[in-house]
């Protein structure tokens, strides 16, 4: 077996010309000008952009056939072959643009970025820290007098339009402007204000994000006086575009929005909308908005013209979007406002926005893990350190504020940026690479990376859930069915090194986890201990291997953490127990929609677990200041002085387990090494999004009852909440929250009796003196053992039974449709649908359609239909040969609503992969099908849409089996389409496609040891041998040809290595060309659980 540790040689793949050259975020210029720095918007590729254009301004810097440009007019996605680039200085606009007339100057990549060298590469890697270097034009300078060596006058970079007034103002006869100053790290640099929208704000002990800055506006006239224009989104910045075609103008009419704006005379004095303010700017506004605004320096005058450059944009107003609170915070309510709009001047000085290019004092520069930041071209920056940059760069000249009226104009444009990135390769292998050397990688669903936490499938248990019934935060949000149960991996580890083309991964497995997860994987229960990491280490197959949200974790994540001190106030004086399965960490996002006050009370009930738990009591210290007297002030500023460590950002994920977190709130920021145990939420990049209002929108009205109750701590929060919510929260259906037995204890089993919370350990907490690398690692030579794992039986427990369907009680083909007098079966999943009765006009067209079913079904599709209940249909369908779903059954549940046939029925697909993933792009987990004709995915062509008239139930099942069970599904993948025709994404489709193929081995599996009711004649005649009546055809014997099949693609995965030099093979079938190894460890799992059925159906048939 080739092992993890080697690196295959997929690596040394050549540059291909059909590979794709631009991805969004892309940093490029352009040829015929190379000052023309842009960032790429949209691609011909990316799906995820192809949105309609807004009303912008559209230029063409270089030409475009008028047929491309008006195909991306109308549609908003690039042909191939061309990209839409927004450019860094907003007066030039964006453009449609050749990929031929751009160069690559810098590819955005991201701490936990992954990526590739090459598209066909199967070796991937995760980016682990970035290296950006910047080159910055002074938004202003003074010209030194050679003569002298004195500063001249102050003189702005970016220089007015011929048309102005003030072209033949600016002093002196500068051409060629400031001195860049380049080379300078993204560690030196910092936003050029202090709130940002987007940025992460910390005030009062809670943390929002900033959605809105209102600013001023601070001009400087032509005749050296400043005033703050009355309104100064009234700016606007003036066009100098020469013969350049305008495409497009903002806040045109729809009918102009892509008509182009001819040149001559008055082009000049084209303005538009300035969206955002930068100092530097050089803008143009009304007389009236100067004389009714307020002047800083100098008095209006009629012989002053209205257009003059920024000096400052002080924030006036911050729109803030509050997710949480500190929730180990004393004196500070946990209620309130979602959104708030605060003013500037009250969070200057008392509010901290997150910093996370901050990087820890004293720590060798060549190991420190660094976050690329998130400035870009375009953008404004100051320096950290002004008097340090000063001295390290000759070139910056520190401009006074006495010239700026008060200001400080040391302010710099980004014009180029390179950064080298450090990639952590799946074979453990570290490299620093250029940026554009590497290609972006979206990864598969069962795809891992060192130091990501795994469970192996068959050793996870689902149990019910105890508490199910009782008060849980998440009652306003869920339906109490989604916490039903709870699964309990009894093999966690961590993967050390992956073998990504033969699907094999090494893991290190922990000795005795205790893990809980709710929510369907998407919670971790807040009583989970990892515990301590075990020695063994064994290979085992991608394939045997699952994630779930509420366990994985990735670098640059936000994540709120329990702080290293808390105050005694919050530790119970009595023993209580709270629910350990009512909440617990996972992404914020998945509460969505939640109000501030609702996840503080979900925070809070996490606590109220946590603070018992032994590990807690043994890692976090405790702050025994008495209190000040409760109401009274100090009381409430009790908590606003204590350290911000509550909230950092991952920066490593360990191959020994460990996080490290970095944090970025604090004054001296630092990293901390944190067990898994001590993250309370994270913060995904769907937060920025926006909190929204969750379903309980009237909780005001119980903030003043929450603030009466008189108690003397603050560790009762929750109860207090709880106790006022679930008078008024129900279920659907009427129930309350709080009808619950009381007696949980009767479902505690005699395992969890004795597992009480927080008896496992967890590390606690180590700070970081110097990040730790290894550079040397034991490499294993391949060979073509099988892991360890390969010989266990996939099928633990299985007992010998007689076969669930009988294939010698069926000697004949069954009919495809068939209407049946038996009542349909429960499994059924629209059984629960009151039947729908109608109109006889609708009862007819549902006749119609099985007429046509009966009549013109074909082979490998089988439908049937109740008498009671003739609105009901269910479907098999049986993977088409030639594919990866080949010999495998799906089963299709319809339901004709009140709506058909004006709307198509439902549709519900069973998948059989208990969680492990989709078996095809278009076919969910949760029984979604994708298909436009379903009205579930927008179609390219209207005719593909659901026509009452002339689209039938038979169009979609020969589109399901047609279009969706196809021999390459990874191109089913919304935007991957694009990539079909030339062969790109090749190695993600063979893998997504081999992933297919092993997973619906398992459908056979079940089907036939659970058969599908009111088919089991179906899958007897079809799957198993038996006797054949007199002019009936062969038995298809599918079972015995999938055992067959599968035998055979093992044989030839073992024949490529007996194979001489030279010696050509087929491939493996006609939609793998060779199984990984990784695919044969679970083929062969497959194939002892499908020959025990088959030797126990010919046994019936012998007996």
């Amino acid at each position: 077996m080739a092992s993890a540790g080697v690196r295959s040689s997929d690596t040394t793949a050549q540059p291909d010309s059909q590979q794709r050259k631009f991805y969004p975020d892309d940093i490029c210029t352009l040829k015929a000008d190379p000052s023309m720095v842009g960032i790429v918007d949209r691609t011909f590729y990316d799906v995820e952009t192809h949105e309609p254009l807004e009303d912008s301004l559209i230029v063409s810097h270089v030409p475009v056939p008028e047929r491309e440009l008006m195909e991306f007019l109308n549609s908003g996605v690039p042909p191939k072959g061309y990209v839409f680039v927004a450019w860094s200085e907003t007066s030039q606009g964006s453009s449609l643009v050749s990929e031929d007339d751009i160069e690559l100057v810098d590819r955005s990549l991201e701490i936990g970025y992954l990526v590739k060298r090459h598209p066909k590469d199967t070796l991937s890697g995760t980016v682990i820290s970035t290296s950006c270097k910047y080159t910055l034009q002074p938004v202003a300078y003074r010209v030194v007098d050679p003569l002298t060596g004195e500063r001249g006058p102050l003189r702005f970079t970016t220089k007015p339009p011929k048309s102005s007034q003030s072209e033949n103002q600016q002093p002196g006869n500068d051409h060629d402007g400031p001195a860049l100053l380049t080379d300078v790290p993204a560690e030196e640099l910092r936003d050029y204000d202090d709130f940002c929208e987007g940025d992460y704000i910390i005030y009062r002990q809670k943390l929002g994000i900033i959605q809105q800055v209102d600013r001023d506006a601070v001009l400087m006239l032509p005749n050296n006086t400043a005033v703050t224009p009355l309104n100064p989104y009234a700016l606007e910045l003036p066009l100098s575009l020469g013969s350049k075609t305008i495409v497009s103008l903002p806040n045109s009419n729809s009918n102009e929005s892509s008509r182009s704006v001819p040149s001559g005379s008055g082009r000049s004095d084209l303005s538009v909308p300035n969206d955002t303010m930068f100092p530097g700017q050089y803008v143009r506004t009304t007389l009236k908005n100067l004389r009714r605004g307020s002047w800083i320096s100098g008095n209006p005058s009629v012989d002053t013209p209205a257009e003059g450059y920024i000096v400052a944009t002080p924030p006036v107003d911050v729109h803030v979007d509050w997710l949480c609170s500190n929730i180990f915070s004393v004196g500070l309510p946990f209620f309130g406002p979602t959104s708030e709009v605060i003013r500037a001047s009250t969070l200057q000085g008392h509010a901290t926005t997150y910093d996370s290019g901050k990087i820890p004092k004293g720590n060798s520069q060549q190991q420190q893990v660094k976050m690329r930041s998130s400035f870009t071209v375009g953008d404004r920056v100051r320096f950290r350190d002004p008097a340090g940059a000063a001295v390290k760069y000759p070139q910056f000249d520190r401009i006074p504020k006495e010239q700026t009226f008060g200001y400080d104009l040391n302010v710099f444009k980004i014009v180029s940026v390179k950064s080298e990135v450090t990639v952590l390769w799946q074979d453990l292998s570290v490299t620093t690479e250029s940026s554009t050397s590497l290609h972006k990688f979206s990864g598969l669903e069962n795809e891992v990376w060192p130091g990501e936490l795994v469970m192996l499938k068959e050793e996870i248990q689902t149990i019910p859930n105890p508490n199910r019934t009782a008060f849980e935060p998440l009652a306003y949000t869920f339906h109490p069915g989604r916490n039903d149960s709870i699964l309990r991996p009894k093999k966690v580890g961590v993967v050390q090194t992956v073998n990504s083309r033969e699907r094999i991964a090494s893991v290190r497995w922990y000795k005795n986890p205790r893990i809980e997860l709710l929510h369907e994987g998407h919670v971790l229960s807040p009583s989970s201990v990892l515990g301590e990491l075990g020695d063994e280490i064994t290979e085992v197959s991608m394939y045997e291997l699952t994630t779930h949200p509420g366990l994985v974790k990735s670098r640059g994540e936000m994540v709120l953490l329990v702080p290293e001190r808390v105050h005694q106030s919050l530790i119970p004086s009595s023993s209580t127990r709270p629910s350990s399965t009512a909440a617990g960490p996972c992404l914020l996002s998945y509460l969505f929609p939640v109000t501030f006050t609702q996840t503080n009370v979900y925070l809070d009930h996490i606590k109220s677990v946590l603070v018992q738990s032994d590990w807690f009591k043994r890692s976090v210290g405790i702050d025994t200041t008495p209190l000040p007297p409760r109401h009274s002030v100090r009381r409430e500023d009790f908590s606003l002085n204590h350290p911000l460590d509550w909230i950092g950002h991952i920066i490593s994920l360990d191959v020994d387990g460990t996080i490290t977190v970095r944090l970025g709130a604090l004054q001296e920021c630092r990293d901390v090494r944190v067990p898994l145990e001590k993250i309370l939420m994270v913060l995904d990049d769907d937060v920025a999004a926006g909190s929204g209002e969750g379903p309980v929108d009237d909780m005001d009205e119980y903030y003043d009852e929450w603030d009466q109750v008189d108690d003397d701590d603050d560790y009762h929060f929750f109860d207090r909440v709880a106790t006022v919510l679930s008078r008024t929260v129900e279920y659907e259906g009427g129930a309350p929250l709080d009808a619950a037995n009381d007696d949980d204890d009767m479902w505690m089993t005699e395992e969890e009796d004795d597992e009480e919370v927080g008896t496992t350990g967890a590390p606690a907490v180590s700070e970081i003196e110097l990040p730790e690398h290894s550079d040397s690692r034991d490499e294993k030579e391949g060979d073509r053992a099988l892991p360890e794992s390969a010989g266990k039986d996939g099928d633990k427990g299985h007992k010998e039974a007689p076969p669930a369907l009988r294939g010698d009680r069926v000697n004949s083909s069954p009919p495809s449709f068939a209407i049946l007098e038996s009542p349909p079966p429960s499994d059924h999943h629209f059984i629960s649908t009151s039947p729908t009765g109608g109109a006889a006009q609708r009862l007819r067209r549902i006749r119609k359609e099985y007429q046509i079913l009966e009549s013109s079904l074909p082979q490998g599709i089988f439908a049937r239909t109740w008498e009671s209940r003739m609105d009901l249909l269910r479907v098999v369908i049986i993977g088409p040969q030639g594919t990866p779903y080949e010999y495998a059954p799906f089963v299709i549940d319809l339901h004709f609503n009140s709506n058909f046939p004006n709307n198509p029925p439902d549709t519900f697909f069973h998948s059989w992969t208990n969680g492990m993933g989709r078996i095809n792009p278009n076919m969910y987990e949760d029984g979604k099908i994708c298909l436009s004709i379903l009205g579930t995915w927008p179609p390219k062509n209207p005719d593909e849409n659901w026509s009452p008239t002339k689209s039938t139930v038979l169009q979609i099942l020969v589109s399901i089996m047609g279009l969706v069970l196809v021999k390459d599904p990874f191109y089913n993948e919304a935007g991957f389409e694009a990539f079909a025709s030339e062969g790109d994404s090749r190695v993600e489709s063979t893998q997504y496609t081999e992933k297919a193929f092993v997973m619906t081995r398992t459908f056979i599996k079940r089907a036939l040891e659970n058969p599908v009711l009111d088919f089991e004649d179906i899958l007897a005649w079809h799957y198993l041998p038996g006797p054949v009546a007199e002019g009936e055809s062969a038995r298809p014997e599918l079972l015995k040809k999938a055992i067959t099949e599968a035998r055979r693609m093992i044989d030839h995965y073992n024949s490529t290595f007996e194979k001489g030099p030279g010696e050509q093979i087929g491939p493996a079938s006609p939609f793998v060309a060779r199984l990984s190894l990784g695919a044969v460890v679970m083929l062969r799992k497959h194939i002892s659980a499908l020959e025990k059925i088959l030797s126990a159906a010919e046994d019936s048939i012998r007996s």
